[in-house]
């Protein structure tokens, strides 16, 4: 397993787009700006709700919004019970790891600031899609078709 100084200078390596390997830095030195972090920081009062606006769970630390996510689990035949943080995650799954945060940071931000409803299915395609789109343009794998891509991930990145 990759030491986490190691691992945060890894991570720049991504073939991830950089705004998304920015994020992902930061929100594995937990330093988004979620409502646990901003009511750490002092920024938003005691008194307003830090609950979880996907599952309505008390948040405990960021990390929560990003684990945990069953559906992408089966998706990449991943049979593990999920890991106690995000660096061993990302040892697990780098470029969908990074799609998937991604997904669910832009969906937590429409269910609050665009007041969309959540919908775990939606989420689910649209990291499908978006992975499956940096695959192909960044990893430059030989063709692999989008329903190759939802139905085994793992047999187009072995073509690499």
């Amino acid at each position: 397993m990759m030491t986490r100084r190691r691992f945060l200078g890894d991570i720049w390596r991504s073939m991830a787009p950089t705004k998304v390997v920015a994020f992902s830095w930061k929100l594995l030195l937990d330093r988004i700006p979620s409502k646990w972090n901003l009511q750490k920081r002092n920024v938003l009062p005691l008194d307003i709700s830090i609950r979880c606006v996907l599952c309505g769970i008390d948040l405990k630390t960021s990390k929560h919004l990003f684990l945990h996510w069953e559906s992408i689990m089966r998706w990449v035949e991943t049979s593990f019970i999920s890991p106690p943080n995000l660096f061993i995650n990302w040892d697990c799954w780098m470029i969908i790891w990074h799609a998937t945060i991604w997904g669910i940071w832009r969906v937590r931000n429409n269910v609050i600031f665009k007041e969309e409803v959540l919908d775990v299915e939606l989420i689910v395609e649209d990291i499908k899609v978006l992975s499956w789109r940096w695959v192909l343009n960044r990893l430059h794998i030989p063709t692999c078709l989008y329903y190759e891509w939802c139905w085994n991930p793992k047999d187009c990145l072995l073509r690499k």
